[in-house]
């Protein structure tokens, strides 16, 4: 109706800083192309609040931050909308064309069937089924050189991303004996590397885990830690430790 204006919307002061609490976690830890798209909406939002409340995000946003010990993504990422397309792909049901440069720097060409996205451990990850490969993979989306949507429709329906997290991939059982005194360092980390069982003894932790990354990224997140633990079993984990540490020493001589 011409002439029709809306009433201001109305938020409570907790809503209002909530919002800047989250405008400041997207700033740290959101991919480029979601940071840049919260930011707009957040200066709609701004635009339609009461005096006071712009009073108070003036007052109160510089008082927050978020402190990010983790590497940074690069900055010069040229996917500047990359989740935005993987998001429509889901929404659509439609394949997706990427150009993919493995951790080895191979680059190769995948479609894939987007199942969902992830963060962890400050990097985006795509969770996918592979044409090529046949089976569930996931892609590192700042790995991602080049992507573009097609109009093939997936081949099979998909559930929540967790159910494919939780059970993809061939999982080999490992065992640790850790120093009790490391064991606050890694809390977090361990879950993520598929620990199962955490038994204390009298010579330390034996920790039981169930891992896709018995080759490469397990025994490279052990070494991190490795002068405080003992490989119990798979013999190849420990013969994969050796491996790497020569390399290591040959690179630092």
């Amino acid at each position: 109706m011409d002439g029709y204006k809306l009433p201001p919307v109305m938020f409570t002061k907790e809503e209002v800083l909530s919002f800047i609490t989250a405008e400041k976690l997207m700033q740290k830890f959101s991919h480029q192309s979601l940071g840049n798209h919260y930011q707009t909406a957040m200066e709609k939002v701004r635009s339609v609040l009461r005096h006071s409340d712009k009073n108070l995000i003036q007052n109160i946003e510089k008082q927050i931050d978020v402190f990010n010990f983790h590497t940074q993504q690069k900055e010069e990422d040229s996917l500047k909308n990359v989740i935005p397309i993987i998001l429509e792909s889901i929404a659509e049901k439609t394949q997706l064309n990427i150009e993919y440069q493995t951790v080895d720097l191979k680059v190769t060409n995948r479609t894939i069937e987007a199942v969902g996205i992830f963060f962890e451990f400050n990097f985006w990850y795509i969770m996918a089924y592979c044409t090529l490969r046949k089976d569930f993979r996931q892609f590192r989306i700042d790995r991602i050189l080049k992507i573009s949507k097609t109009q093939i429709p997936f081949l099979q329906e998909y559930g929540q991303i967790n159910d494919y997290r939780k059970s993809h991939g061939n999982k080999v059982k490992a065992k640790l004996l850790i120093d009790k005194k490391i064991m606050a360092h890694l809390v977090n980390s361990k879950k993520y590397y598929g620990l199962v069982e955490e038994v204390e003894t009298d010579q330390g932790m034996e920790l039981t885990f169930e891992t896709e990354w018995i080759n490469d990224g397990f025994p490279r997140w052990v070494i991190t830690f490795a002068d405080y633990a003992t490989v119990l079993e798979p013999e190849s984990l420990q013969v994969r430790m050796r491996e790497l540490l020569v390399k290591m020493m040959e690179r630092h001589q």
